[in-house]
């Protein structure tokens, strides 16, 4: 992912899950197409389950997934969201 969005949301009284919905929704206002990758500081993961690497966000065109992924280089209560080519970082370097 070279471009994205990134999003900072402090609130605690909110979710993960609705953290990365209205994130998504400020990506789709300004690029007019959905995230389907959302990185995230570890910490941020600790809510979610290890073995639940995907979170179904219901979003204004109906269901869209968001792939979430734990990357220690992204600050706490920071999103990155954008769309990922399928491509791990660790092949991306190495070409």
């Amino acid at each position: 992912m070279n471009v994205g969005l990134m999003w900072y949301d402090s609130d605690s009284s909110r979710t993960l899950e609705d953290k990365i919905s209205r994130a998504a929704q400020r990506y789709r206002e300004k690029f007019g197409r959905w995230p389907n990758t959302c990185f995230v500081h570890p910490q941020a993961m600790v809510e979610q389950a290890e073995s639940d690497k995907r979170i179904a966000c219901c979003l204004e065109s109906g269901q869209a997934t968001v792939h979430v992924v734990s990357a220690p280089n992204i600050l706490v209560h920071h999103l990155w969201l954008g769309e990922s080519n399928g491509d791990s970082p660790k092949k991306r370097m190495a070409a």
